[in-house]
């Protein structure tokens, strides 16, 4: 999956036991995505910035994957700064 790659349809994205350190996607990539759930990825570094960019985006859900938290927060910050209000939930297990 690289930047130039577009998902128009997806809503929901989770992936499961990624083995991937870096993720690179552009916020044309999922321009209707809703959720983005992310388990058992001890492996990923950060969620990708451009996720921040993602309009529709409402909730990002962690489970095993405490390190990306920092991430995931700084992307609920950004939106709450740019849309106004508190759209973006983060769920963290």
């Amino acid at each position: 999956m690289g930047e130039e790659d577009t998902f128009e349809n997806f809503k929901c994205l989770k992936l499961y036991q990624v083995t991937l350190s870096k993720w690179e996607v552009g916020e044309e990539s999922f321009p209707k995505l809703k959720k983005l759930e992310l388990e058992g990825c001890r492996k990923l570094v950060e969620i990708p910035p451009s996720f921040r960019d993602i309009w529709s985006l409402k909730i990002i859900k962690l489970v095993e994957s405490p390190q990306l938290e920092d991430s995931a927060m700084k992307i609920k910050e950004y939106a709450e700064d740019m849309r106004g209000g508190d759209e973006l939930q983060v769920i963290v297990f």
